[in-house]
């Protein structure tokens, strides 16, 4: 993170958290901890933070993916994707699904009952 872009960090906690300081010795204390980290990254979590803290956030908070970034997704967390995928899937084929026409239907359930009675003899 660039000098500019830590400013602009920091100003953005301060309209968030508005009792946050912003010193000039905080400020080379935030730039030399936030360096190595790109904007936008520092930013998402930023963002995240405010969506979850009352708090101003502290550089560890910051620095630190949150859980949900950094954790692989669990088990069952794939597999409720998984299952939304295919409900949306599903709705989105019965919105542009055509009714399969009577003759072919009627044709189907003939021949569904010749292979019933095929069996069955």
């Amino acid at each position: 993170m660039k000098q500019t872009e830590t400013a602009s960090f920091l100003a953005m906690i301060k309209t968030a958290y508005p009792f946050f300081e912003i010193t000039e010795p905080g400020t080379r204390l935030w730039h030399m901890m936030l360096q190595d980290i790109d904007f936008k990254t520092a930013q998402m979590r930023l963002a995240h933070h405010i969506k979850t803290s009352k708090f101003a956030p502290t550089i560890s908070e910051i620095v630190q993916a949150p859980a949900s970034e950094s954790e692989e997704p669990s088990y069952y967390e794939l597999l409720r994707q998984e299952e939304q995928q295919e409900r949306l899937a599903l709705e989105a084929y019965n919105e542009k699904a055509v009714p399969m026409p009577d003759h072919i239907r009627e044709r189907l359930e003939r021949r569904a009952k010749r292979k019933v009675n095929s069996h069955e003899s």
